[in-house]
């Protein structure tokens, strides 16, 4: 879990094309950054060049954002997720809810960071390192609005901390990431499940409901698009397999 990064998009092209004035042939520019502190990985994830941010809660009372970009990936803005990999043991205080308490920690932290409804809590990313609210904001991609937080002081600690060690380690491959004009928008929560559907690893059926295929992100055996395809293609030749075609 983690939060939305959101540059202009004209600054990615500067710094990965190491050029001031990067050719209009180029296609605006992506990135992948990643970088272990401690036992713990702090990573990009879902990066999207000249796209939006836009709000993926699916209920009242919470914030959850997500990122897209349109074919053209012409927007003026780029961002991707930052996020922080969550271990059971951070979710100690919930072993009561059993095999959902991963689930009730992502539940907890999307309510901490509701601000009022589809209005999304931000910061320069340039304050969050100096532990402090922005006085104003960035305009952004994200149309339903945005409201100034001490995201240090909303997100549990594990996260905000790794955050923003990662972001020290970014900045040392992608000098200029640090920057002013950049804003972190959350919170990014939904970039794989927090439970996993067991299933026979040779029949990918359920352990024990015949004919019941867990597949993809939502069942816990995939982390993205690309890996919930591959694991959906895997899922459709083996129930053609069953089926003898």
């Amino acid at each position: 879990m983690g939060v939305r990064v959101e540059h202009p998009q004209s600054l990615i092209n500067q710094i990965q094309y190491h050029s001031n004035t990067p050719s209009p042939l180029l296609p605006p520019a992506t990135y992948s950054l990643a970088s272990n502190i401690g036992d713990r990985g702090v990573f990009s994830f879902c990066m999207c060049p000249g796209g939006i941010v836009v709000p993926s809660m699916d209920k009242e009372g919470i914030m959850v954002v997500n990122g897209m970009s349109n074919s053209s990936r012409s927007g003026e803005k780029a961002n991707s997720a930052v996020v922080v990999s969550v271990r059971e043991e951070d979710a100690i205080k919930y072993k009561s809810f059993g095999a959902l308490a991963l689930m009730k920690l992502q539940e907890d932290i999307e309510k901490q960071m509701f601000v009022e409804k589809f209005v999304a809590p931000a910061q320069r990313i340039t304050d969050f390192m100096n532990n402090k609210a922005s006085s104003t904001l960035l305009r952004s991609t994200y149309m339903p609005g945005i409201s100034s937080v001490n995201m240090r002081e909303t997100l549990p600690n594990f996260i905000a901390d790794n955050i923003a060690k990662g972001f020290e380690m970014f900045d040392k491959k992608m000098k200029g990431y640090i920057t002013k004009e950049a804003m972190l928008i959350g919170l990014e929560s939904r970039t794989s499940s927090p439970v996993r559907i067991p299933r026979d690893s040779k029949t990918l059926q359920h352990t024990f409901l015949k004919n019941l295929y867990p597949c993809g992100e939502g069942a816990g055996y995939a982390g993205g698009i690309t890996s919930s395809a591959m694991d959906g293609i895997n899922v459709a030749n083996k129930i053609a397999e069953e089926m003898g075609v």
